[in-house]
């Protein structure tokens, strides 16, 4: 799981159908005093409704997101798993 501050919005024109109707972000690592790492942005499809700024945690396991879209093939890796109250 990766501690991660959500950074924009990503819209697909063509996407895989098992990501229809998820909201999809673009999520920025953050180290543990909330500063912003190297890594490049990624995406992760939301469950909790999260906004532009905010503190995330993000599951990286491929496995349980595909679970979540109900599809063995999808190509979805990521998905935010809970919000921090700041």
């Amino acid at each position: 799981m990766l501690l991660c501050r959500v950074v924009g919005n990503a819209v697909a024109t063509c996407a895989h159908p098992s990501l229809k109707g998820f909201k999809m972000l673009l999520c920025q690592r953050e180290d543990n005093e909330g500063n912003a790492t190297s890594e490049a942005p990624f995406i992760a499809i939301d469950l909790f409704g999260a906004g532009m700024h905010q503190r995330v945690f993000v599951s990286t396991d491929g496995i349980g997101a595909r679970g979540i879209v109900h599809d063995d093939h999808s190509p979805v890796r990521n998905y935010i798993q809970g919000a921090l109250d700041d």
